[in-house]
């Protein structure tokens, strides 16, 4: 099973692989100079030099493209290590064959392609290379009368080892990967399973008191008021107003166990129904940014997120102005809640779960475990805004 989490993850590794590459082959420009310049009268100029800078503006562009961005892809790899083994060789035969220590990269390139983590690629390459080290010395098999075989015999069993150590390595590493993307898709389906737990659990005790407790208060509330009309008092009157606010503030926690709204009209109608109600409580007032026209996934991950940062603000941030965002950004949701506040020291939120707290902490942790990310911009006397991102 695929799940888009562990895509996620998967992706962000691979793309630092072949961005890693990327740097590496942009700082292979430097041996390779060295060695053209110890060739001395060997190299054949300037074509040496004007394969050099074509090799050095191609790794440019391909980090550049690659930094900023660009999605990495197994058919792109395959041409990159191709381009990488042509000009190698190339510049190898011009820097003198044989006697080039331009060849030297060629041991490198199959170290190189261990962090592609593809397995396939690494030892073809590794055979190619293999290969175009023979091939280099062979105007030397032409040319000379008694062949010297033996270097050549020593140069390239060293080559072969070195090629059957990458090939080793990168199988010890994809299988390690494949480990790892079984354990992110066990992490995510444990992840889904606790949240419809608490869904469950949420909607089978906001039943519960809706059909029991509720019902018994309203029930005492039509006693209490039978009982006004019968013989008004004052204390019945208090006693009727304080069985109102305790219902008015059981149906709150009802809807915030298991708020009908989310399901019936979508998570935007959900946190403007939820920010009105938590703004009565904590004399602030909200400003919506609510642009999210239709459905998305984990709408109750995000629903609760807000639900518990607008808690806090309640309870801690002593604010007059909240804002509540929601939209669509690069194919993934994005939740902003920012108040006017006393603000907090972040790391608290990573001791806190130490602690064995729970609250924000454990919303800190569900984000991060569906593939999402969790910044919050806040110190101790400044504002407060908090953004979640969450695969769309």
């Amino acid at each position: 099973m695929t799940t888009r989490w562990r895509e996620l993850q998967l992706s962000a590794t691979a793309g630092q692989s072949v961005l890693f590459v990327a740097w590496l082959r942009l700082l292979m420009f430097v041996p390779l100079l060295l060695s053209g310049l110890s060739a001395g009268d060997h190299v054949h100029s300037p074509w040496f030099g004007v394969l050099l800078a074509l090799y050095a503006l191609w790794a440019i562009v391909r980090l550049v493209w690659l930094s900023r961005g660009g999605a990495p892809d197994v058919r792109a790899t395959w041409w990159a290590a191709a381009i990488d083994l042509v000009a190698i060789s190339v510049l190898s035969i011009l820097a003198g064959g044989e006697d080039s220590e331009v060849r030297f990269a060629l041991y490198v390139l199959p170290i190189a392609s261990i962090l592609w983590l593809l397995p396939r690629v690494t030892v073809l390459l590794t055979v190619v290379c293999a290969a175009a080290y023979a091939l280099v010395l062979v105007p030397q098999l032409i040319t000379d009368r008694v062949p010297q075989l033996w270097p050549l015999v020593v140069d390239e069993a060293y080559l072969l080892w070195n090629a059957a150590a990458c090939v080793l390595i990168v199988v010890l590493l994809a299988r390690r990967t494949r480990r790892v993307a079984e354990l992110l898709d066990g992490q995510e389906l444990l992840l889904q399973d606790a949240l419809a737990a608490e869904t469950r659990e949420r909607a089978e005790l906001a039943d519960t008191l809706h059909d029991g407790a509720v019902q018994d208060l309203l029930a005492a509330l039509h006693e209490l008021e039978e009982a006004e009309e019968s013989a008004p008092s004052a204390a019945l009157s208090r006693a009727e107003g304080e069985v109102r606010r305790v219902v008015r503030e059981m149906r709150e926690v009802i809807f915030d166990l298991h708020p009908q709204v989310l399901q019936a009209a979508g998570l935007e109608a959900a946190l403007r129904s939820a920010g009105e109600r938590f703004a009565r409580r904590g004399g602030f007032t909200v400003r919506y940014d609510l642009r999210l026209p239709e459905r998305v996934a984990h709408e109750g991950l995000l629903y609760s997120v807000a639900r518990e940062l607008l808690t806090n603000v309640v309870k801690h941030a002593r604010a007059e102005q909240v804002g509540l965002g929601l939209w669509a950004e690069n194919g993934e949701t994005v939740l902003t809640v920012a108040d006017d506040g006393a603000g907090f020291d972040p790391a608290i939120i990573r001791q806190r779960l130490r602690e064995g707290h729970v609250g924000l902490a454990s919303h800190y942790v569900r984000v991060e475990s569906a593939g999402g990310s969790f910044s919050i911009r806040s110190a101790p006397g400044q504002h407060t805004t908090v953004e979640v991102r969450l695969p769309g």
